[in-house]
């Protein structure tokens, strides 16, 4: 786990017009930054600290004071940050965030604006290495893309910093705890299914991904295979369901589903034993991933009643 942030203020930055500085940003390990501060006027203003005068300039291209004052006041915020601002952007739907190094910003060999390096280059993982995606984080941050401007201050800072550390609520440290002893229950529920019960579980779950059953491909004891179909891509499969298994079986029934020619995909399904394969064509569904889809389809009630 690496050290936890304590950033002494928190801005977001929007990297070119429509995210055209995005990817060069990313990989570079870079801000770059705009409001003409390349140019030979301004760029030695910024320098020098003269923010009255580049307030001036900014006047005097056409701008009213109080747009001026807020371009002054952004730039002024990028060139003097000494490595305390966190800074915050959306790059393929993930939160990126860095510090810079404190080092003065450089001309762009672009001419368009300036740059300064990330320390460490950006990152899209809280201090825990989970994902930073933006379906994972609260509205009040993932608006910010929606700002129209170059930079600006964030408002939920107290979020922001408690998210990357990884620290999570006391409500969402309870419903984790919640979650892991329902899905514990889950796995024990459905090992009192019988076969055909099973089966029927293993249908609803599937049917809540799209995938829609034509009928079955074979019946054996404690085995049922389903065919499927995903009408959004006309995608065929068969889900094999057994209620114990092991690799030997499964090797089986991979064997069976190459000679099986018309299907494009298979799910092999099981509630006790082991099964792995590196076939990406096969899915492995053992008892903790279905108890995780169960929970996903809310199937869960459902389940209590069937073994109740």
């Amino acid at each position: 786990m690496s050290p936890a942030i304590h950033p002494k203020r928190i801005r977001y930055v929007k990297l070119g017009s429509a995210g055209g500085w995005e990817g060069e940003c990313l990989k570079k390990g870079i801000i770059r930054f705009g409001y003409g501060s390349a140019t030979e006027i301004r760029f030695p203003l910024c320098r020098e600290s003269r923010w009255s005068d580049l307030m001036e300039s900014f006047i005097k291209k056409g701008k009213d004071k109080r747009t001026a004052t807020r371009f002054t006041n952004e730039t002024r915020l990028f060139f003097e940050d000494d490595g305390s601002v966190l800074w915050l952007t959306f790059i393929h739907e993930q939160l990126q965030w860095g510090f810079l190094k404190p080092k003065d910003a450089e001309r762009h060999e672009s001419g368009d604006g300036v740059f300064r390096e990330v320390e460490g280059g950006w990152r899209c993982t809280d201090m825990n290495g989970e994902p930073l995606n933006k379906d994972r984080l609260s509205g009040a941050v993932t608006k910010l893309e929606a700002y129209r401007g170059t930079s600006c201050d964030v408002d939920v800072a107290d979020y922001v910093i408690r998210r990357i550390n990884g620290q999570k609520t006391l409500e969402v440290e309870r419903a984790v705890v919640a979650i892991q002893e329902l899905k514990a229950s889950i796995v024990e529920m459905v090992k009192l299914l019988g076969p055909k019960d099973f089966e029927m579980l293993v249908d609803l779950v599937l049917s809540t991904s799209g995938w829609r059953r034509l009928g079955f491909v074979g019946k054996t004891q404690k085995t049922l295979d389903l065919d499927l179909l995903l009408p959004s891509t006309g995608e065929r499969a068969f889900a094999q369901v057994k209620s114990d298994t092991n690799q030997t079986d499964f090797d089986k029934y991979a064997a069976h589903f190459e000679a099986l020619e018309i299907f494009d995909r298979m799910f092999f399904v099981f509630h006790s034993g082991n099964a792995q394969t590196v076939d990406e064509r096969i899915t492995v569904i053992g008892p903790d991933k279905l108890a995780e889809m169960v929970i996903d389809a809310g199937l869960a009630t459902w389940l209590m009643r069937k073994v109740s």
